[in-house]
């Protein structure tokens, strides 16, 4: 990815170079013209030796001389910014190194004819060393150069009194310095940015897969096991078993890959038949919205609805040893309970420690170990939910169905 940035005509390129490197080959047609247009505007200040070559009366040699040093100190100026790195074999900096040179003896050949108006060079001179090389190298080099400029300057026009054009070329300097300076930051902040969208698409994903096969995994292992203790009792119904998990895992596959490729958004409707699907090959009784009742809900309701949904009945499934699921949905709520074993039984990589914890969005135990208590932390699923949930501004919560019984249950709500 290439950036123009308008004050030095500058291309930026991504990896493999460093902020403030400029690419080994030259740009392409389409990027050019965008880079001159920046970098060729400054141009404009070369006006003053161009007037003044030809406005003093100075033999038309050293003018003819002057106007090639000035056509050739162009040349190099523009095609520095199209393809710095000319000669492979050397590197970066030696081949800037040459161009200053080159540049260097242009200006030489207009001192006869323009003067000390030959100061006016100096900018962009600086310019190619600071905006194309990292600021540590860059920044030294042009300061170096910059005195040299300065002594040259104040030996010269001491007499003549006209050694105060030093001044306007040196605060060129310092202008150039703010702005490579300022374009540095602006590259680390990009970059970090691009970094942390990068990491939050990877914990999206990650969070997705889990959802997708925990919930699918846990469901494969309860047909499975079905169709095992069926296969002698009952071959058809064994055999009807096997076909509905081959289903399943073609269909996790299919989840798998859309959620990679950033497609797969899962539908409630759907999402409530499969967990009644799931709760039945657990044997467990289910009560559950109509699949049609969910239409009225905002679609980015239901499908924050339909992940959490898959995330807590996986659990029930897995942790609850429960023997009823109930499910109620409403337009700001969603209730998962069952009458299983209750918090406190819950394993720590699974599900939460004991007693009820509430986390709304933004609260110091949702920013911090979500759902923890008694220094046991939740598990990748419910982080996940829990994560979904704040990113939606709604508040999660899990307590116990019946407290005080054995088999106390327990209830998740997620409350938007």
């Amino acid at each position: 990815m290439r950036d123009t940035t308008a004050a030095s005509g500058r291309a930026r390129i991504d990896a493999p170079y460093g902020l403030g490197e400029w690419p080994t080959l030259p740009l392409r047609p389409e990027e050019r013209f965008p880079v001159l247009s920046s970098a060729g505007v400054w141009l404009l200040f070369l006006v003053w030796p161009l007037v003044a070559m030809l406005s003093v009366g100075a033999p038309w040699e050293q003018k003819v001389l002057g106007l090639a040093g000035l056509a050739g100190f162009v040349t190099l100026y523009i095609r520095h910014f199209i393809w710095p790195w000319r000669i492979q074999r050397w590197p970066h900096w030696a081949n800037t190194v040459l161009v200053t040179a080159l540049m260097g003896l242009c200006v030489l050949a207009t001192v006869p004819s323009a003067g000390l108006n030959a100061f006016n060079f100096l900018p962009f001179t600086l310019a190619v060393w600071i905006f194309p090389h990292a600021i540590r190298l860059g920044v030294p080099v042009a300061v170096g150069l910059t005195l040299a400029w300065a002594v040259l300057g104040y030996s010269a026009g001491a007499e003549s009194g006209a050694w105060w054009l030093i001044i306007p070329s040196s605060l060129a300097l310092v202008i150039m310095v703010a702005l490579r300076v300022s374009m540095e930051h602006e590259e680390k902040g990009r970059a970090l940015s691009e970094e942390l969208a990068l990491s939050r698409q990877r914990e999206q994903v990650g969070r997705d897969v889990h959802d997708l096969l925990g919930h699918s995994l846990t469901v494969i292992t309860l047909k499975t096991d079905l169709a095992r203790r069926l296969v002698d009792a009952d071959p058809e119904r064994a055999k009807a078993e096997l076909e509905e998990v081959l289903g399943l895992s073609r269909q996790s596959l299919a989840e798998v890959r859309n959620t990679v490729g950033g497609l797969h958004v899962p539908e409630l409707g759907a999402q409530l038949a499969s967990v009644r699907t799931a709760l039945q090959a657990a044997g467990i009784s289910a009560r559950l919205p109509e699949p049609d009742s969910v239409a009225e809900l905002p679609a980015d309701r239901r499908e924050l609805y339909a992940w959490c949904l898959r995330e807590a009945v996986t659990n029930v499934i897995r942790h609850a040893d429960a023997a009823h699921c109930t499910v109620t949905l409403a337009g700001d709520r969603l209730l998962v309970a069952d009458d299983g074993v209750g918090l406190g039984a819950c394993p720590a990589e699974d599900g939460p420690g004991t007693g009820p914890r509430t986390t709304p969005a933004g609260s110091p135990a949702a920013a911090g170990s979500p759902l923890a208590a008694g220094g046991r932390s939740t598990g990748t699923g419910l982080r996940g939910m829990l994560r979904r949930v704040e990113e939606a501004g709604g508040r999660l919560t899990m307590t116990e169905t019946h407290p005080g019984r054995d088999r106390p249950g327990t209830t998740l709500e997620v409350h938007l």
